[in-house]
């Protein structure tokens, strides 16, 4: 699916950023030490950085393919960055599609996009089953989801003998709608029948459909579902638990050969949630246009919840939660016992992030 036309109107607001990052830029000046992180380890030094064309010549922008998996305001900082012209600034030619959540990791490992920003239990797993699956970026670190139901069911007891839909078994709504029904006193395993229907615009299009008694909302379907008489059984945003609900990955020998592009792509993306939190109303039209919104009301409550209220400033993907992941998988899968975490990620492109100083360059010491 070809990523949505540009939003009219929203070229001068990109424009003053850009003057921005370049009166930024001239501030960094320490050299970047060589890498010698390999990917796969949890710790590494900075990464090689790119070779700088010489006086007179452009050099070509790096081509990427990048999916996304879900149309949800959480996602947000991809688009700015793209839109807004910040990938393009660091020499990348982002071709950025979106993939529903359960294709994203065949799509990575058959050679369809470079880079997949979807689920991250989904990712361990296919590496967990031999892949070379990489996980490099926290894009969405919190559960974005509300346990939604039809009107019918009173409180979260009453789903027993009930079917609840995910996306698919092993997927990050699989494991978010286990830890709901579990907070709530509901067994998954004996209390309710999981049935897998898709991302979550099929998600509640079943719902809406009475084919489901429950399943997890994104915003701002939370807000639309309760206007029409759907019931909250649990916010998990309001729970406080770290997740891995939407992760950037890649092909371990894909990034060995591209690794100053991706510090590229994390140095962009922190820049473009930096622009996604100080440019509220071109952060909001393409809210609008990517998660096809009209409602005013929704459009402004996707922001608040979703940017104001949790993204971090950098997602730095956490290895215990890999852990925790890993643990809850031994019972069902041998593979994962004994299975180090750090073999699941590569932390040196967030942790040149920090040492670089782009962070405190971008919002200032405080």
């Amino acid at each position: 699916m070809s990523p949505p036309t540009r939003v009219h109107g929203l070229a001068a607001g990109a424009r003053r950023y850009g003057l921005l990052l370049a009166l930024l830029g001239g501030l960094a000046c320490a050299p970047v030490a060589p890498s010698t992180a390999k990917p796969g380890s949890a710790a590494g030094t900075a990464t090689d950085a790119p070779s700088q064309p010489t006086a007179g010549q452009v050099a070509p922008p790096f081509r990427m393919r990048i999916a996304y998996a879900e149309p949800t305001p959480a996602l947000s900082a991809l688009w700015v960055a793209n839109e807004a012209g910040i990938f393009a600034r660091h020499g990348l030619d982002i071709d950025m599609s979106y993939v529903q959540s359960a294709q994203t990791v065949p799509a990575v490992i058959g050679g369809d996009i470079d880079v997949a920003f979807g689920g991250g239990y989904a990712a361990m797993s296919s590496r967990l089953a031999g892949s070379d699956l990489l996980i490099f970026y926290a894009m969405v670190n919190w559960y974005p989801y509300e346990l939604m139901a039809i009107p019918s069911i009173q409180t979260a007891a009453d789903l027993r003998d009930h079917k609840v839909g995910i996306s698919r078994f092993g997927s990050s709504s699989d494991v978010a709608t286990r830890l709901a029904l579990k907070h709530l006193g509901v067994d998954p395993d004996r209390d309710v029948t999981f049935v897998q229907v898709g991302s979550l615009p099929e998600r509640i299009a079943a719902m809406q459909a009475g084919a489901l008694a429950a399943g997890l909302s994104g915003v701002p379907d939370n807000l639309r579902l309760k206007k029409m008489g759907f019931r909250s059984l649990l916010d998990l945003s309001s729970m406080g638990d770290e997740a891995m609900i939407n992760m950037g990955y890649a092909g371990q020998g894909w990034m060995h050969t591209n690794e100053a592009r991706i510090q590229d792509l994390v140095d962009a993306i922190v820049e473009g949630v930096h622009f996604t939190k100080t440019n509220r109303e071109f952060t909001e039209r393409l809210i609008a246009q990517y998660v096809k919104l009209e409602d005013a009301e929704e459009i402004s409550y996707a922001y608040d919840h979703d940017i104001t209220r949790v993204l971090p400033r950098v997602g730095r993907p956490n290895v215990e939660e890999g852990r925790k992941y890993l643990l809850s998988q031994e019972a069902t899968d041998p593979r994962a016992a004994g299975a180090n975490p750090d073999e699941f990620f590569d932390l040196h492109y967030t942790d040149q992030v920090a040492r670089s100083g782009l962070v405190e360059r971008l919002y200032g010491k405080e």
